[in-house]
């Protein structure tokens, strides 16, 4: 699926790794939080730069984004909604823990501007996309 064939399933809750294609890409917090920080149309980056990808949002960046909504976080709560314009995909745990699992166990590519999550997945073989100025979005490959 691409960002716009599987809308009708976006908001029926988080589902598990198994349904999804192997030509995955996750969305991390702060991949989320960015259009709201540097100005950019995620939708269309994500389109050229991850052309082919099915866009996914692991269950523990959702609970970090309500816990933000809750802080009285104006971006927590943009980012909150752009995320429901992807799947949501079921993980345990907190933090950025179940990104790498999860990206490890599966082979998918992440979204993330995390240097130090970046570099444990470059380590473990996984693509990364991330931020190249402000409005560009670039892999970097293992």
């Amino acid at each position: 699926m691409t960002l716009d064939e599987g809308a009708q399933d976006r908001n029926k809750g988080a589902r598990p790794p198994s349904s999804f294609p192997d030509k995955t890409i996750i969305l991390d917090t702060n991949a989320l939080l960015s259009p709201f920080q540097f100005a950019f149309n995620l939708d269309q980056e994500l389109k050229r730069a991850a052309m082919g990808y099915h866009p996914a949002v692991p269950m523990c960046v959702i609970r970090e984004l309500d816990r933000l909504i809750k802080g009285g976080d104006w971006k927590g709560k943009a980012a909150r909604k752009l995320a429901d314009n992807y799947d949501h995909v079921e993980v345990k745990g907190t933090g950025d823990g179940p990104i790498f699992n999860l990206a490890v166990n599966k082979e998918w590519a992440v979204m993330t501007f995390d240097k130090r999550l970046r570099s444990k997945l470059l380590s473990r073989g996984i693509p990364v996309l991330t931020m190249k100025g402000k409005d560009y979005l670039s892999f970097i490959v293992p």
